[in-house]
Parts: C-alpha cells; structure tokens; sequence
C-alpha cells in the first residue's frame, strides 16, 4: 500500500473514533424530575356552641347505627361545624301529625355523638329538648334511672298512641348503652303519653347539642357534642 493510501485511511479512522465518542459520551444535563403535588389537609374545628365535624359539608349517608345520618339539606355550606349550645330547642308539631315512634338509633361522629328517632305516619312531628335536673317520666312523675352525670329530655310531640288505628308498634330498643360513644352513656325511650314520647340520653357532662327534622323518611335527630 502506497504511504499516501494508509495515511488517507489512519485519518478516516481517527474521526470516526472521535464521533463515537461524542455519541456516548455522558450528558452533564440532569433529567427532569416530577414534581410532587402538594398534600392539601384540614383539621376540623369545633365550634361551641352547635359534626362534623368538619370544615367541609358532610356528604349525606345512612344513619345507620355505625354511620351518622346526613345534616339537613338546607343547611349552609360554610355552617360551623357544630352550631349549637346548651339552651333548650324546640319546634312545633304540624296540625294534625299523626306519627308512630318505631325505633331508636345511636351513631357516633367525628366531633358529635347522634341519637335517631324513626317516626312513621304523616305530618312533621315537633319537639322540646332541654337538660333537666331530674328526669322523670311523663304521666307518672316517676324518676327515670338514668346512667350518666347530665341528662337531656327529649319530648317529642304529634305522635299517636300505638293502640290507634292506623298506628305502627314500636320495635326499638326501650334502653341502651353505645361502647364507642363520645359522651352518651346511656338512653332510655319512654312511652307515648297524651301525644307525645319521650327519650332521655344521659351524659357524662353538659355538653352543647342540636335537634333537627329529617324526612323521607321521618327522623328526629339529636347531635351531642363530644370534645
């Protein structure tokens, strides 16, 4: 091979070296990298007087026994929490109510305990809910034994006597104690008497609460504050 051939091609090969090696070489630029989204929390604030509980709206579920039922739907959205104290509430009974107490339930919430009564019949039953000193039973006088250190009776009006016609039976429990309240220690149902029942929940201190009227169907509900 003549000196000026092999000259020619030791300096082909010499840049096609120096190409390869721009090729792999490693690039100094780091590559991009996700950016984590911001976690956003809320701590629920309470506050006294009348949940959820809550800074936002709860959304509505059952009431069942293990689940809170849902707040009224008229109530607004930026509500405090728990808007409540410890003054009596009461609401009249539309005229001629005529509605039959057929259970009562017990729920526990972030922030509250709840206590439902299921009415059947027609018309919206009314009510008067204070914290007494003694409670005693309606009719009789008689003191009602009754665990806890505060009581609030409730007396619920419109209700008809379950011997009526048209009337429906009562198959709730007549008293209970919920293990996972927050301050309910116990509460008792009493008997319908000259159109209305009565339910006592006693407490383990005074505590700001609310009543309040749901339907379809017909439920009063009794939120509790529990700190």
């Amino acid at each position: 091979m003549r000196r000026s051939q092999l000259a020619r091609v030791l300096a082909v090969a010499a840049v096609s070296a120096m190409f390869t090696a721009g090729c792999t070489g490693v690039n100094p630029k780091p590559s991009a990298t996700a950016t984590a989204t911001p976690v956003v929390t809320s701590t629920p604030t309470v506050s006294s007087p009348s949940a959820t509980t809550q800074t936002a709206t709860p959304s509505a579920a059952p009431d069942s026994p293990s689940t809170a039922a849902p707040l009224p739907a008229d109530e607004p959205a930026n509500a405090p929490p728990f808007p409540a104290d410890t003054a009596p509430d009461t609401s009249a009974a539309s005229a001629g109510a005529f509605l039959s107490p057929v259970n009562l339930r017990f729920g526990v919430h972030d922030g509250y305990d709840r206590v439902v009564l299921d009415l059947e019949g027609t018309g919206q039953p009314g009510w008067v809910s204070q914290y007494v000193d003694v409670p005693r039973a309606e009719g009789s006088g008689s003191v009602v034994d009754l665990a806890g250190t505060a009581c609030l009776q409730t007396t619920v009006k419109g209700v008809t006597y379950p011997t009526e016609v048209g009337a429906k039976t009562y198959v709730g429990p007549q008293r209970f104690s919920p293990a996972s309240a927050g301050v309910v220690k116990e509460v008792v149902y009493g008997a319908v008497f000259e159109g209305q029942a009565e339910v006592y929940i006693g407490l383990s201190s005074k505590q700001p609460f609310r009543v309040f009227l749901l339907e379809n169907p017909t439920r009063i509900v009794i939120d509790i504050y529990h700190p």
